[in-house]
């Protein structure tokens, strides 16, 4: 940390510093036009299948593992 300079100052400086960032990087966007995504139709469910026990059995354990030996949650089916 700068000597001399209270914690206050230093938590200041990195605020402005960060602020005038900000500002700099809004000013150079402002001249672009407004981006806007296409419109994209999402289908809406509108009732769901049940499944069988096996069957939710079979999707999980086609799952790729994301957890390791040290989950309390993860099981051997």
């Amino acid at each position: 940390m700068p000597e001399g300079e209270s914690d206050t100052a230093i938590a200041e400086n990195c605020t402005d510093h960060f602020l005038d960032k900000i500002n700099k990087i809004r000013d150079a966007l402002a001249s672009f036009e407004k981006y806007t995504p296409d419109h994209k139709e999402v289908p809406c469910f509108g009732m769901f299948e049940e499944l069988t026990q096996d069957e939710v059995k079979k999707i999980i354990n086609h799952l790729h593992t994301k957890s390791c030996e040290l989950d309390g949650l993860q099981q051997e089916y």
